[in-house]
């Protein structure tokens, strides 16, 4: 994967994995109003671990990216 694929990667999946965890907690909260399921309670609470851990793999790329190619963010917002 060359670092232009990368960066547009990190562009367009960054803003996905905000949707997915803004959903989540959204959906999270509705249910806790009401009754809440186990099992929904336990995936929910999977989901919203593993957006964090994308969450913190992209930070972590665009740091490197930061570092290795300077002016990555400016080019790939054209």
């Amino acid at each position: 994967m060359n670092n232009d694929t990368l960066a547009i990667l990190l562009i367009f999946g960054l803003p996905m994995v905000a949707l997915v965890v803004g959903a989540i907690k959204s959906i999270a909260k509705d249910k806790s109003a009401s009754q809440p399921d186990p099992m929904l309670q336990a995936a929910l609470t999977q989901a919203e671990a593993h957006a964090t851990r994308l969450e913190e793999r992209i930070d972590q790329l665009e740091r490197i990216l930061d570092e290795d190619i300077p002016g990555w963010r400016a080019r790939n917002a054209r």
